[in-house]
């Protein structure tokens, strides 16, 4: 659904919102409508995915989404790309297997090793992990 939804009509709106608000108001584009329309499926897709954390974990309380929590899923963004879906998929495997790996190289300093190691992928990979496999296809395309 998020792929047909980024494909389609009103992801071309979003990201062209995203990228330059004027330009897409100048094209026609009702920015307000857009972004409403845009909140209210953001909270739809949050909705769907806390009731499917609830029935997984079978516990809901507010204090089990933490403000650590928050940063955590903000990291896995950032690293894996932001506005792709790709993006979110390397994101989510770089929160789980990054700490896991910094535990291992460092018992007495995981959080430095991942740190560093969240440093440098920024660093290296501004777009994000996503944007490797994009530079990717365009550099094969350009043979």
């Amino acid at each position: 659904m998020a792929n047909n939804l980024l494909r389609g009509a009103a992801g071309r709106s979003m990201r062209a919102i995203r990228d330059h608000a004027l330009a897409a108001e100048a094209t026609g584009l009702n920015i307000t409508s857009v972004k409403t329309k845009t909140f209210a499926l953001s909270a739809a897709y949050t909705g769907v995915g806390g009731a499917v954390s609830a029935l997984a974990v079978q516990f809901v309380a507010p204090d089990s989404f933490s403000l650590f929590l928050s940063i955590t899923l903000l990291v896995g963004i950032v690293v894996g790309g932001v506005g792709t879906l790709w993006g979110a998929a390397f994101g989510a495997v770089f929160i789980m297997v990054i700490p896991a790996f910094s535990e291992s190289v460092s018992k007495s300093a995981p959080w430095v090793v991942y740190g560093v190691l969240l440093i440098v992928s920024v660093y290296v990979l501004p777009g994000g992990i996503a944007a490797l496999g994009n530079r990717y296809r365009l550099m094969r395309s350009h043979r």
